[in-house]
């Protein structure tokens, strides 16, 4: 970095030297193409008026930047000269180390401990039971002394089972609808009749289509003929000629039809335009008995068995109060630990403690780069609080930079000069100046 300031201040020496030797010879130029004329316009102070009067100069100044540091592979130092990057750990076995009184337990995955006698609570009556220690008890209940009987029926668990007569129909009933009904105690529903036959022409009419049963009478064409009347609908056909008159050419019939017969098994409606179609009633629901409940088709009834006189049973005793007591044993005193630091296990209590590893005398390695240990611990196997191994790959990018800049005005486009208008003219435009012209 001391180097890179060096020659950025050589490089401003020789810049100022070449500008106040342009500086001098314009002046003097500039001096002898004028010595008959009034001064020129004032320039700024540490600017010179150029060759063609237009604008004012002096040298650009060189200065340099200097940015922090940075690194192209690692991570810079916390002095930020270097860069590097962490040491690769290499497991080493070593020789584990309990404190006194502890030994690694393989139990315990080699952890260190220490095992003493567990303490024993007083015996007690076990959970569930009463009393107390040597006449612990539980109460049960009592029980027959003989087994159940059914006096009618079949025992099933508890219940006796008594199944009468077989269940039987219940009334039925018609399911009326829009299209069934019942009549004088009769289900029916509704059935269309049979399509009739049309009736035949009526003379003067003849037939003129078998599909629609259609007649038809041809007119004499005299004025105020009138169609025949015929059973049916009678339909005249006019016709208007020439002459404004209007005739009628013929005239068309078509015959009633008459009502059709009731399909097979099925009888005329009391009304006459339908029939009647017998319908099948609703069987009523299965019917029990008075006392029995219908169950998977059949009428059952429950009653409660005959017992004997309940007792306590065998292995228990009746106390004064009814209860029977059956003597149960009484529960081993419970084992504890009565210092909190240790776990109970079974019938001993365990002391755990931390073990130290005692490694190998090297367990980190660089793969690249020089192997430093910074912090506090030993240098040698890595070991300590803030101890820190990594491996040093080399010196920082210093990033400083430099080149030409003005305090004033902009830089030529050669970058050795700054360039600011006259002052008795207006403003320029901030841009970028031509190389001024210093020959006069």
């Amino acid at each position: 970095m001391e180097a890179t300031q060096k020659t950025s201040t050589t490089k401003a020496a020789l810049l100022v030297l070449a500008a106040l030797s342009m500086l001098l010879s314009g002046l003097f130029i500039a001096t002898a193409s004028r010595s008959d004329a009034s001064p020129p316009p004032a320039c700024p102070d540490g600017f010179t008026l150029t060759a063609d009067t237009k604008n004012c100069f002096q040298a650009a100044v060189v200065t340099s930047a200097d940015n922090p540091n940075s690194c192209a592979t690692g991570t810079l130092t916390p002095d930020g000269t270097k860069c590097f990057v962490n040491a690769r750990v290499i497991p080493q076995e070593g020789t584990t180390l309990c404190p006194a009184g502890f030994s690694p337990d393989d139990s315990l995955g080699a952890m260190c401990a220490r095992f003493e006698p567990a303490s024993q609570n007083a015996a007690a009556c076990p959970a569930g039971s009463r009393g107390i220690a040597g006449s612990c008890y539980i109460l049960v209940a009592k029980g027959p002394v003989g087994a159940a009987t059914c006096d009618e029926g079949t025992l099933v668990g508890t219940n006796c089972v008594v199944t009468g007569a077989a269940p039987v129909a219940g009334e039925s009933t018609c399911p009326e609808s829009d299209v069934v009904f019942e009549v004088d105690g009769q289900c029916f529903t509704i059935v269309n009749r049979l399509v009739a036959d049309a009736a035949d022409c009526t003379a003067p009419y003849a037939i003129i289509n078998t599909a629609t049963m259609r007649c038809k009478v041809v007119t004499d064409g005299t004025i105020g003929f009138t169609c025949p009347d015929a059973p049916g609908s009678i339909l005249p056909e006019t016709v208007t000629h020439p002459n404004g008159t209007t005739k009628i050419a013929f005239c068309i019939q078509t015959p009633p039809t008459g009502l059709g017969d009731c399909p097979a098994n099925t009888t005329p409606a009391p009304s006459g335009n339908d029939c009647r179609s017998p319908f099948n009633r609703r069987a009523g629901a299965p019917i029990c008995a008075t006392g029995f409940g219908l169950v998977n088709g059949k009428c059952i009834r429950f009653e409660a068995p005959s017992t004997a006189v309940a007792s306590c049973p065998i292995g228990s005793i009746e106390d004064g109060v009814g209860d029977c007591r059956k003597p149960v044993a009484d529960a081993a005193g419970t084992f504890f630990c009565k210092d909190s630091n240790a776990a109970l296990n079974g019938k001993s209590c365990v002391f755990t403690a931390g073990f130290l590893i005692n490694p190998a005398p090297t367990l980190y390695k660089c793969d690249a780069g020089v192997r430093t240990v910074i912090g506090s611990g030993s240098a040698t196997d890595g070991t300590g609080s803030t101890v820190q191994v990594i491996c040093i790959l080399g010196d920082a990018d210093a990033n400083t930079t430099s080149g030409p800049s003005c305090l004033q005005g902009v830089l030529s486009t050669d970058n050795a000069f700054c360039i600011v208008p006259r002052i008795d003219t207006a403003v320029a435009t901030a841009v970028a100046a031509p190389v001024p012209s210093f020959t006069g």
